[in-house]
């Protein structure tokens, strides 16, 4: 072995000293060769596994690095939608003619909307069609996205659907009448619903099992900072301006990603051998040995081929209808408990609180609570139990609900004076506690109560039902308001927390520090007797 490298070595170092320096470098040239013959025997394999694999990012030995930052990247996606999802807060006021969305006409809504030479002039209907077409989009969007990137690659699937975003925000930034912008909005929706299927796996196979659960939180954080810039950039008055600031995350999302490998399970389930050890190696470094996890790899891939089921399968058995039950259970708790209407609407809201504050300013405040809730969240989901935690957040919702509710009603009946910190404390309560329970566990207990080969299946089925319910009670709010107003909305709201308070006791399971073989039991109604020890005791007869 060492002459071989010996051999390698002076191939590439073919240039000779000169005569005159061979004396003076004797005693130099010896340290080097016994160095050069150390590292051939401790470092051998290192070098080969240099030559194997590209790059890591800034020379990551350990891979912890290139982790963090590559989910930091793929999730720039998620970035994008929650961009898409304010874009409705910010730029709707200012679309709109002096007449809003919503039955009471807030003066500073008009004002800003009066400040704005925009070519659009929407009318309710309008307004509200513009927001729901998202999450409309995003239900085409996420239920195909498994089946394809099964087909032409994860990477391949995440990176071009940054295409249809820069092409969403152009025709909003450009359009000369309401359907461009209801066709940019639905094209959107389909990049934001595929981002939240795609997204998941492609983290899920290239993180390390100990860092899996940090990793995975972050496309809540990332989704929870897009909210909060397009709310910022909101305060540039101008939507050509937002849209096309917001185009700029999809064009950086692609120039970035574009450099990561591909997945190393779909490289390794399209028996590309070499490529997926090397893109493991890239996510690892160079001081990991990656062996063990490539036969894991084979056996997961052996495993998904002989288990692999259907949508129609997921309801053969019933743990499985049990575990859909509780995973459609909680998203429809989730979203009519109002999140996207308040997310979509936020400066709308705050208008009808007659907020004193800037319209645009107290937005910003929502999302900045919004982003620092869910970036905490991952503390306490490692620390609180699931139940426990979404049992807080439902009721805790529920209360701040109800008191920005009793302060609507005070200020219309009282003529109270105009305030800032009551409602915008409210609503900052209430997505705060969103973020730390109700919104991350949903898609947390996917993973948790499903069978491994069951678990994509059954998250693409969720993540469409999701974005159904978003687009159902984001297009329903504008009629809720019209008709009841805002208070006894918002106590409708109120109500749906409640009654998730109660689904969550009676019919979730706890999922923390459990195996799935325990939870699945739970769901077949087999509780596993614990176990007795016989003891026989054995006498010895001495003969006499």
């Amino acid at each position: 072995m060492q002459t071989n490298i010996k051999s390698l070595k002076f191939a590439v170092n073919e240039e000779k000293p000169a005569p005159n320096d061979v004396e003076a470098g004797a005693s130099n040239n010896a340290e080097d060769q016994s160095q050069d013959e150390q590292k051939c025997e401790n470092g051998n394999r290192r070098i080969l596994q240099r030559i194997e694999t590209v790059p890591d990012i800034k020379k990551d030995t350990s891979g912890i690095t290139t982790q963090y930052i590559a989910t930091g990247i793929v999730n720039l996606g998620a970035f994008a939608a929650g961009a898409c999802i304010a874009w409705s807060s910010s730029a709707l006021p200012l679309l709109h003619h002096t007449d809003p969305v919503f039955s009471h006409a807030p003066s500073n809504l008009s004002a800003i909307s009066n400040s704005t030479h925009s070519r659009l002039s929407l009318s309710d209907s309008e307004a509200s069609w513009t927001a729901s077409l998202l999450c409309f989009g995003a239900v085409c969007g996420a239920i195909p996205t498994g089946l394809i990137s099964q087909y032409f690659g994860r990477k391949k699937t995440l990176l071009y659907l940054a295409l249809p975003l820069v092409v969403s925000w152009l025709m909003v930034a450009s359009s000369p009448n309401v359907y461009g912008l209801y066709v940019g909005r639905f094209v959107g929706g389909l990049s934001v619903g595929a981002f939240s299927v795609g997204v998941p796996p492609y983290v899920e196979d290239i993180a390390e099992k100990q860092l899996l659960a940090t990793l995975a939180n972050f496309y809540h954080v990332h989704l929870a900072c897009g909210v909060l810039f397009g709310y910022v950039v909101g305060m540039l008055s101008s939507t050509a301006w937002i849209s096309f600031l917001c185009a700029t995350i999809p064009v950086a999302y692609f120039i970035a990603f574009i450099f990561l490998p591909e997945s190393p399970a779909y490289l390794m389930s399209q028996g590309k051998y070499n490529e997926a050890k090397a893109a493991l190696r890239y996510f690892r470094g160079i001081d990991n040995n990656i062996d063990s996890e490539i036969k894991d790899l084979k056996e997961q891939m052996r495993n998904y081929t002989k288990q692999k089921i259907s949508f129609g399968q997921l309801l053969s058995t019933k743990a499985t209808v049990k575990a859909l039950i509780v995973s459609f259970g909680l998203m429809i708790f989730q979203q009519m408990s109002g999140i996207y209407p308040v997310l979509f609407f936020a400066q709308y809201i705050f208008d009808m609180f007659c907020v004193s504050q800037n319209l645009p300013g107290a937005a910003i405040i929502l999302g900045f609570c919004f982003v620092s809730s869910t970036y905490f969240s991952t503390m306490l989901l490692k620390t609180i139990r699931r139940r426990v935690l979404l049992m807080l957040s439902f009721s805790t919702m529920a209360v701040s609900l109800g008191c920005s509710v009793i302060y609507y009603h005070l200020q219309a009946s009282t003529q109270y004076e105009n305030g800032t910190w009551i409602p915008l404390f409210t609503m900052s309560m209430f997505v705060s506690v969103y973020a730390a329970g109700v919104g991350p566990i949903p898609w947390l207990m996917l993973r948790e109560i499903f069978p491994k080969h069951a678990t994509r299946r059954a998250t693409a089925i969720a993540a469409g039902f999701h974005w159904m319910l978003a687009f159902a009670v984001t297009k329903m709010f504008q009629h809720l308001v019209k008709k009841i107003g805002l208070g006894w909305a918002l106590w409708y709201f109120a109500s749906i927390c409640i009654i998730g308070l109660i689904f969550v006791y009676f019919f979730v399971p706890e999922t923390k520090g459990r195996s799935l073989e325990e939870i699945q039991n739970e769901f077949d109604g087999i509780h596993k007797k614990r176990k007795h020890r016989h003891v026989i005791e054995v006498e010895s007869v001495s003969e006499t």
